[in-house]
């Protein structure tokens, strides 16, 4: 996975996961259609204050985890990201990421995005409000108008797989994006076995996707700097329920 911006920078593919209305909407190639349910408005039928949570692997070994907390607050959704990562040597710390991100959701868009990066010492944020002329993003990467549907990469919503552009959640920067169907794959954990459709995204992002048939993410894996990054699912992963009904259409 890489970012145009900082391309040199160690693991920033995690900063587009801090793991998230669509910008272009118009969905893949009819013989590369998600098998998920990415109509659903995820701001309806989920429950509350469910969390979604990953161990952060690198080459087998946990350097981290990544935790999705979803919460209904009268008719808004409220979506917070918690992701630390630490890479040791023995006792010598060799790299360290944090990264939080707040989103509020309306009627099936993002009105509110507030995220905060220590990129192994380098400070990133964003800032992002809905306006009549769509969303004003402020942060790293500078000032400007995003369209009002666009998605942030936090990777929850399934219909991520259906953008073209995306909002970097970790400088504030538009992304290119692409993403090809590549089956079914088997996903088990403690508490369930889900049979998962498999995405790969192309363009300024690189990775697979997994989302549940009903729309759950379930994990993400990427390669940087000669290592796997590849996410487990800790527990059941209930956050998002099929609401069979678009915001978005």
């Amino acid at each position: 996975m890489t970012d145009r911006h900082t391309s040199n920078s160690k693991l920033h593919t995690l900063a587009a996961a801090g793991l998230v209305a669509a910008l272009c909407s118009a969905p893949a190639a009819a013989n590369e259609a998600p098998m998920i349910d990415t109509t659903a408005n995820p701001a309806s039928e989920f429950l509350a204050g469910e969390t979604l949570a990953f161990k952060v692997m690198r080459d087998g070994s946990q350097i981290g985890h990544h935790k999705i907390r979803l919460e209904e607050v009268g008719d808004e959704l409220h979506v917070e990201v918690d992701i630390e990562l630490e890479v040791n040597l023995a006792f010598i710390t060799l790299f360290r990421y944090e990264h939080t991100n707040k989103e509020i959701w309306r009627d099936g868009r993002l009105v509110s995005l507030e995220t905060r990066t220590n990129d192994d010492g380098s400070e990133y944020w964003v800032s992002a409000t809905s306006t009549p002329e769509g969303l004003s993003v402020e942060g790293s990467a500078g000032s400007f108008i995003a369209p009002a549907e666009i998605l942030p990469t936090s990777y929850w919503n399934p219909a991520t797989v259906e953008q073209n552009v995306l909002l970097d959640t970790q400088r504030g920067g538009l992304l290119t994006v692409s993403a090809r169907a590549k089956g079914s794959e088997v996903i088990e954990t403690a508490e369930q076995i889900v049979d998962a459709r498999r995405f790969k995204l192309d363009g300024d992002l690189k990775a697979d996707l997994w989302y549940a048939p009903d729309g759950e993410w379930m994990k993400i894996a990427f390669d940087v700097r000669g290592s796997t990054i590849d996410y487990v699912p800790v527990g059941p992963h209930p956050g998002l329920r099929t609401a069979h009904q678009s915001s978005q259409r």
